[in-house]
């Protein structure tokens, strides 16, 4: 069985903790997901040292718990270098993943990001179970230092002349029925 990635574990405990979006999603019911963490954990420990590496880690917690909360956002459930975060306008969830990424750009931490945007509908563990894979799928799919989003996070922010989007094309994720286009975040 392959290892579970950080962004996996967090996708996990959101769904068993049952986290009530009520409240935060944007006035046409939709919430923006966020999914990020750190890819070269392993390779970080071995150049860094694991002291210097658990620092790394917490500036990482610090600074993603510092971001969100400026954008409006909210931290659903982290676990060590993942996070999963709500975020009401989809806006705001691509432009605090851009302030992530800009902030560890040339670091030695490499950060993945996956944004997935839907409707809060009635049964919230149905919504909550696809939607949390998928975005943790998007997430997953990110190399390091790449925003990948969906084709819904796209079409909320693509009339958003300060973000720029190039097309990924479209990916089949395992437990997850359909091909999702994706769109990278260039910043």
């Amino acid at each position: 069985m392959p290892e579970r990635s950080s962004i996996d574990v967090v996708a996990d405990a959101a769904q068993a903790e049952g986290f009530d979006f009520a409240g935060m999603s944007s006035p046409d019911g939709a919430l923006t997901l966020l999914l990020s963490g750190i890819g070269n954990l392993e390779e970080l420990q071995e150049s860094l040292g694991e002291g210097r590496k658990v620092a790394l880690v917490e500036d990482y917690a610090r600074l993603v718990r510092k971001l969100v909360e400026s954008h409006f956002g909210s931290v659903v459930t982290s676990e060590g270098d993942g996070f999963m975060c709500s975020f009401a306008s989809a806006h705001s969830g691509v432009r605090c993943a851009i302030e992530i990424q800009r902030t560890f750009t040339g670091g030695d931490a490499l950060v993945h990001i996956g944004l997935h945007s839907g409707f809060v509908i009635e049964n919230p563990d149905a919504f909550m179970g696809r939607n949390v894979v998928l975005a943790a799928r998007i997430a997953n799919h990110a190399k390091g230092g790449e925003i990948l989003v969906s084709s819904n996070t796209h079409e909320y922010t693509s009339t958003d002349s300060s973000l720029e989007f190039e097309p990924r094309g479209e990916v089949h994720f395992k437990g997850v029925l359909g091909e999702h286009a994706l769109h990278a975040v260039r910043y």
